[in-house]
């Protein structure tokens, strides 16, 4: 049995020796733990400064994870982490029993590291500091976290009940086969966590940022549109079946349910391997960075840009039109671009245009008016007529479990029409968020 000054002594080495997952060393809160335990493995210390560096070490905890559980919060580290282990996953090559050997190892290291409770840390800067008793007293009270955690994961996430396994699991190390058919699965690192991104720029950095609650709508929960709907599966499916399938330009009136159903086709196909990358119509400049980024994954992804309209002379128009023609590096076989628009001609188009003195003005004009050709397949979304409306009106009811005499919500509905917005699934459902609310005062 070790004492509490060598398992700190040996937590202290197992941050050292690790190899594949080195780069949680260099998280911060790793780093300030182990400047705390490096400080505790000396003969004597000062208690002020044992007091200063256990405290930093929790508020980084604290800071990062918004709770004390430090197992949990390695865990975590584990799924996010990008490494040469995972690098194997990805492209489907797990040949090098070495790695796969020493991934064992570190598992089983990064349990022990987590496993220093606060309360040993607590004694050892008690002893090793010769505390008088008003300076025990002020040590014992400093913030404990937990190394155990009866805290519960989203159970409804594969991800966390796998991170719940291993919580409770005796050696994480015995996990390690769970851990690869997950990846297998559902891919590494943040494409293992999130099923939905969003392609951010923050100081000068671009990056990747997982959405931690997209929107949970279902194809079930988009009532009508049934062609469009159909067509926008197949091509899905073509796709993460590993067979030719073309890029989706989806166009129609403001809230006929285009961006809604493009989330669900996601929800639907999230354990197929298949996410979404949301990309801001100015940000399709940086298409080569993205594809750098995914290329390699075993996974399929679906680059979103919504409500999609150039200005003239926008550099984003000749970045489309380039990723369009497949001339962005090796444009990958595992990304599709679906884009919403509200406008057939997805370049404004003015009358000084085609009244100008340009002699080719035709040909500039015909250029402009191409780009959405480019798409291989243009679904519309038109606006429903009564007759359509009312049926989605009644299938909202039914999946909402209302019970409402037919003639008054049809009556309403179309009231709700006419003093709002024009026919459409947007406006059906915010009718009826008015009218079960009115139903149930």
């Amino acid at each position: 049995m070790y004492t509490e000054s060598e398992q700190i002594k040996k937590a202290s080495v197992l941050i050292n020796s690790l190899c594949i997952f080195t780069n949680i060393k260099d998280d911060n809160v790793l780093k300030k733990y182990k400047t705390l335990l490096k400080y505790l493995n000396k003969k004597e210390v000062s208690i002020e400064k044992s007091i200063s560096l256990y405290n930093e070490f929790v508020y980084e905890l604290l800071n990062k994870a918004d709770e004390t559980s430090f197992k949990k919060y390695i865990i975590d580290m584990i799924f996010l982490d990008n490494n040469f282990f995972t690098s194997m996953i990805d492209h489907e090559n797990l040949s090098n029993k070495h790695i796969i050997k020493q991934v064992k190892y570190e598992l089983k290291a990064l349990e022990y590291i987590a496993s220093i409770t606060s309360e040993e840390l607590k004694e050892t800067i008690i002893h090793k500091g010769n505390a008088e008793n008003f300076e025990v007293e002020v040590i014992k009270s400093l913030i404990d976290f937990e190394v155990d955690s009866d805290e519960d994961y989203d159970s409804y996430k594969a991800i966390d009940k796998l991170k719940l396994n291993i919580l409770n699991c005796d050696n994480w190390g015995d996990s390690l086969e769970n851990i690869i058919e997950f990846y297998k699965q559902y891919g590494t690192g943040i494409f293992g966590e999130y099923k939905a991104f969003v392609w951010e720029h923050e100081d000068e950095k671009t990056y990747l940022r997982g959405i931690d609650a997209p929107d949970p709508v279902k194809l079930k929960d988009l009532v009508g549109y049934e062609d469009q709907k159909e067509t926008i599966i197949d091509n899905t499916k073509q796709f993460l079946s590993g067979h030719p399938a073309n890029n989706l330009l989806l166009y129609g009136s403001r809230g006929t349910g285009k961006s809604s159903t493009v989330k669900a086709i996601i929800n639907e196909y999230y354990t197929e391997g298949l996410r979404l990358i949301e990309v801001d119509k100015d940000k399709l400049v940086d298409f080569t960075k993205i594809i750098r980024i995914l290329k390699n994954k075993n996974l399929k992804f679906i680059i979103f840009v919504d409500d999609l309209v150039f200005e003239e002379g926008e550099a984003s128009y000749s970045a489309l039109k380039t990723i369009l023609e497949g001339g962005v590096e090796s444009n990958s076989s595992n990304m599709l671009i679906y884009a919403t628009t509200n406008r057939r001609h997805l370049v404004k188009e003015t009358f000084s245009e085609r009244s100008g003195d340009d002699v080719h003005a035709s040909d500039s004009i015909e250029e402009k008016l191409s780009l959405s050709d480019r798409f291989g397949i243009t679904v519309s979304f038109y606006s429903p007529d009564q007759k359509e409306y009312l049926k989605i009106i009644d299938g909202i009811v039914e999946s909402r479990g209302l019970e409402v005499d037919t003639e008054y919500l049809h009556a309403e509905a179309l009231k709700w029409v006419r003093w709002h917005n024009a026919r459409s699934p947007r406006t059906a459902k915010q009718f009826i968020n008015w009218l079960e609310g009115d139903l149930k005062k």
